[in-house]
């Protein structure tokens, strides 16, 4: 069974919503390692709509690098309920996403990495289908804007996995859930 892991970048105030306007002075050598180990385990990620559009208008464009390259080449799989077709490697969810994700999870192969934290976790925490939730907390008080777990009803019980401290100040907090 494949595992879905959420990567999130979240301030220190909880915010989520705007990275680009925080989290880019930590974006260093030892992050770029963090992320490109992350996604080379990798074989597909999921999107939600407004990660996936913000996504696919950069990504295309950066210059050449292991992480950029692989982005730009593995299979993406977006939830929208307004997108009917995606370029950039992706294909929309059609039907149910819960059920398309739990299908796609017990295929054979490599990690679903899923970027961001928005509604798209509404359906897949209420379906138990995130395996980790991989925090990259950056010391920044950031607080207004949209925040990490907004609007999730059926807040699951985590486990703290793992800990790791970039010079920078960066804590990646890996969760899993509790079992029940």
């Amino acid at each position: 069974m494949r595992k879905l892991v959420e990567s999130t970048h979240v301030s220190l105030g909880g915010e989520i919503g705007s990275p680009q306007d925080w989290a880019l002075p930590y974006l260093d050598d030892e992050h770029s390692r963090y992320a490109t180990g992350l996604l080379a385990g990798a074989d597909a990620l999921l999107l939600g709509r407004r990660t996936y559009e913000g996504l696919s208008a950069a990504y295309p464009a950066m210059a050449s690098n292991p992480f950029v390259d692989r982005m730009n080449s593995i299979p993406k799989y977006v939830a929208s309920r307004t997108l009917t077709t995606a370029t950039w490697n992706a294909t929309v969810i059609p039907g149910d996403v819960a059920d398309f994700v739990a299908d796609l999870k017990r295929q054979p192969g490599g990690t679903i990495v899923k970027y961001g934290n928005g509604p798209l976790d509404q359906v897949l925490m209420a379906n138990n289908l995130i395996d980790e939730f991989h925090l990259l907390l950056t010391p920044v008080a950031a607080g207004s804007g949209q925040h990490l777990f907004e609007d999730i009803r059926d807040a699951p019980q985590l486990s703290l996995a793992d800990v790791r401290r970039f010079t920078s100040g960066v804590l990646v907090l890996v969760y899993t859930r509790e079992p029940g």
